[in-house]
C-alpha cells in the first residue's frame, strides 16, 4: 500500500447510531475506508458529540471508556464497546501545537469515546489497537476558530496520524420526525450539499467559512451547527494545498445527507 508524506484526512457523516449494527451503504463505505489506507500510528478525532464552550478539551486518558450517548435505541447497541487506547503523549503534543497558535487547552483523562468517535472507528479499525485522541469542538464559536485549530495540527499528518472529522453534512433530526414534512425539503438538502461540494472543489475557503450567511437553506440543514463544523478542522489541516475528493454521497431518512470527503496532499 502507498505511504504518504502527509497522511490523508477525512470527514465522514456518521448518521444514526444504528450505523453500528444495521446494514447500509454508508456502513459499507466506512468499513472499507480503513482497508483503503495504510494503518495510521494514531487518530485525532473532532466529533459533533464533544461540544464544549470556551476552552478546548483534549482527551488524555490511557483507556477511555465507550460512551453510549444516545437514547431509545435497541439494546444491542448499548452492549457494544470500543476499547481503543488513548495517548497521553499525543494529547500533550496536541496541546503544545495549539498553544503555538494561541489556543489554550485542557487535558481531560476521564472523558471517554462518544458515539461520533467509536461508531465509525469500530467499523474502520475493529481491532481497536490504534491510539485515539479526541479534541472538543465549540458550536458557539465562528467556523474560522476550528479551521485555525486544524491549521495548528497540520504537522501531525506528516507523522502518519489520521485527522478525522465525524459529524453530518446535513443534520435536521426534527424534520426527520416531522409528521408534516416541510415543502421541498429534499431540494433544500440538495441545494445546501451541492453548494458545499462546489466550494470545496474550488477550494473557496472564504465562502465556506462564511457558510452561515452564504450557503442556501443553512438553518434547515443545520438547525444547530455541531454536526457540520468538524469539517472545518479537517479543512484547516489541508489549507489550499492538495486535493479534496467527495468519496461518498448517500442519503438517510430522505433528508440526512451522508457526504464524506477525503483530503490528500
Amino acid at each position: 500500500m502507498p505511504q504518504f508524506s502527509q497522511y490523508p484526512a477525512l470527514f465522514v457523516s456518521h448518521g444514526s447510531p444504528m450505523l453500528a449494527i444495521e446494514p447500509s451503504d454508508n456502513r459499507d463505505f466506512i468499513t472499507q475506508l480503513g482497508a483503503k489506507l495504510p494503518k495510521p500510528d494514531a487518530i485525532v478525532v473532532f466529533s459533533a458529540h464533544f461540544d464544549r464552550d470556551d476552552e478546548i478539551v483534549i482527551t488524555s486518558g490511557e483507556r477511555p471508556a465507550t460512551i453510549h450517548d444516545f437514547y431509545g435505541f435497541p439494546q444491542p447497541l448499548y452492549q457494544l464497546e470500543y476499547p481503543a487506547p488513548g495517548s497521553p503523549e499525543l494529547a500533550n503534543k496536541v496541546a503544545q501545537l495549539l498553544a503555538t497558535m494561541g489556543f489554550a487547552a485542557e487535558l481531560d483523562n476521564q472523558q471517554g469515546w462518544d458515539h461520533g468517535v467509536w461508531i465509525p472507528l469500530r467499523l474502520m479499525y475493529p481491532a481497536a489497537d490504534i491510539p485515539v485522541v479526541q479534541i472538543s469542538i465549540n458550536s458557539r464559536a465562528p467556523a474560522e476558530k476550528l479551521y485555525r485549530i486544524g491549521e495548528a495540527l497540520k504537522s501531525l499528518r506528516g507523522e502518519n496520524i489520521l485527522l478525522l472529522g465525524s459529524g453530518g453534512i446535513s443534520h435536521n433530526l426534527r424534520e426527520v420526525f416531522n409528521p408534516n414534512p416541510a415543502s421541498g425539503r429534499q431540494a433544500k438538502v440538495s441545494a445546501f450539499t451541492d453548494w458545499i461540494y462546489q466550494k470545496l472543489m474550488s477550494q473557496d475557503i472564504d465562502s465556506l467559512l462564511d457558510y452561515e450567511n452564504l450557503a442556501p437553506h443553512v438553518k434547515f440543514n443545520h438547525p444547530t451547527p455541531e454536526h457540520f463544523i468538524p469539517l472545518f478542522a479537517v479543512l484547516g489541516s489541508q489549507g489550499l494545498n492538495g486535493e479534496i475528493e467527495r468519496v461518498f454521497d448517500g442519503i438517510e431518512f430522505e433528508i440526512l445527507a451522508l457526504d464524506a470527503y477525503r483530503f490528500d496532499a
